[in-house]
């Protein structure tokens, strides 16, 4: 964005009939009526009078239309639209290096319809709706630093609803995440084409060979030497996410079962 007035170092200031304004540029500015009304106009300089902070119009001692706001190096802070005098409309905010960070519709005192947050790149990090109260609403999309979709799903009245989609940084689905008013409910996992080699076969191995490893995402079973069942659920990464972790003897008796959800210990069973 760039400044509406080029600064000047000198203003002339007035008082008449109590009246009173600044000619800047050889425009009037700061301009009170005889009412003590600020009209037109406004100008708020720093203490040397050579850098704009704050600019924008009254209307009967009331703000009107944009309001921009400066660093002190004269980049635009930010933009908020006023109708009479309360902050009601398009909304802009900026980082010190001029590029946005937020960019939507305020309401007094909440985001109002389509909202969208951006990283100090410039790359679109959020995506989302609020309602009239200010609460998030229909579709929420959220992204990866590289502008590829992360999350998406929808929201009402302030709380995640329905299937949440998550996708990793190359674009591809990797799970989806159940809501209902807010409460996570479940994982639907989506499963990986992988090679055969990446997940030992459900059969007994040669005990001078180690189990197969697997480093991906999605929906699997592990089988340790024995052919026994290691590890099964949803993973990330290789890393069980949701499901169970078998640990058994030297006689391959099963004796403790760790439970994951969402990526935590929920029980752990001991036999």
């Amino acid at each position: 964005m760039q400044n509406v007035f080029i600064i000047i170092l000198l203003t002339v200031s007035f008082n008449t009939m109590a009246q009173s304004y600044e000619l800047y540029k050889g425009d009037t500015i700061n301009y009170t009526d005889i009412n003590n009304h600020k009209q037109g106009l406004w100008i708020k300089f720093n203490n040397s009078g050579d850098q704009i902070l704050e600019q924008g119009v009254y209307a009967t001692n009331k703000k009107s239309g944009w309001w921009i706001c400066y660093y002190p190096d004269g980049k635009v802070k930010h933009k908020i639209t006023y109708k009479n005098g309360k902050a009601i409309g398009p909304a802009e905010f900026y980082y010190e290096n001029g590029l946005i960070s937020e960019q939507g519709n305020w309401n007094i005192d909440h985001w109002k319809g389509n909202y969208r947050f951006y990283n100090k790149n410039g790359s679109l990090a959020y995506d989302w709706n609020y309602d009239d109260k200010g609460q998030r609403t229909g579709t929420q999309k959220y992204y990866h630093d590289n502008g590829t979709l992360k999350y998406t799903g929808e929201w009402n009245d302030g709380k995640a609803t329905g299937t949440l989609k998550i996708f990793d940084d190359t674009g591809k689905l990797i799970t989806e995440r159940v809501y209902n008013n807010g409460e996570f409910q479940e994982n639907k996992a989506i499963t990986e084409n992988i090679t055969t080699n990446e997940i030992a076969p459900r059969q007994e191995v040669p005990e001078s060979k180690h189990a197969s490893t697997f480093k991906g995402t999605g929906n699997h079973t592990v089988y340790n030497m024995h052919g026994l069942v290691e590890k099964q659920g949803f993973f990330v990464n290789g890393k069980i996410f949701t499901g169970k972790h078998c640990f058994y003897n030297d006689s391959k008796k099963l004796t403790k079962v760790i439970h994951y959800q969402n990526g935590n210990i929920v029980k752990t069973e001991e036999f």
